[in-house]
């Protein structure tokens, strides 16, 4: 009775045989697809209308930070939303961008309070951090037809309401 129990063991121990080839085939287009859709960049962007962007070589990626589109008419939107509408001449100072941006500065630095408030862990001094970081950039989307002078006065504008750090979005051709 013994012998009979061990051989039946032993049959099965017998290996199983699996063809896993499909489940590869799986996970290497699922890997393809997930490469495919990473974006390494946190900024999230919706043109404004009558803007077309210039085209750029560089691979620097923006990231999230306060945001000024001016377009072809010279319609002026800050965060999505339309404020106004840029002047030629004159003074360098746009009042109505340096009013909402102003505000945003201060809206930024009550998130960052209430943030500060709240950071417990490192990843969330960390996070603090670099909020602080970006409070001080803003990202410039123009339209490449819009002359130098435009461009002049919301940096100008931007730097006197407490935005001094500039990057500019463009089409990438990379």
């Amino acid at each position: 009775m013994r012998k009979k129990r061990f051989n039946t063991r032993r049959t099965r121990e017998k290996e199983l045989d699996v063809d896993i080839t499909s489940l590869l085939d799986i996970l290497v287009i699922l890997l393809v697809f997930l490469l495919k859709s990473y974006n390494a960049s946190d900024l999230t962007l919706e043109t404004a209308k009558n803007i077309t962007l210039p085209n750029s070589k560089s691979e620097h990626l923006g990231n999230m930070a306060a945001i000024v589109q001016v377009s072809s008419d010279k319609a002026l939107w800050l965060n999505n939303t339309q404020i106004g509408v840029v002047t030629l001449g004159g003074e360098e100072k746009i009042e109505i961008l340096f009013e909402a941006l102003s505000q945003e500065a201060k809206r930024q630095d009550e998130k960052i309070k209430e943030l500060e408030g709240r950071a417990i862990a490192n990843t969330d001094k960390g996070a603090v951090a670099a909020r602080k970081a970006s409070r001080k950039k803003v990202n410039i989307v123009m339209d490449q037809s819009l002359p130098y002078e435009v461009l002049r006065k919301v940096m100008h504008t931007s730097a006197l309401a407490g935005f001094p750090e500039f990057k500019f979005i463009v089409q990438g051709n990379f």
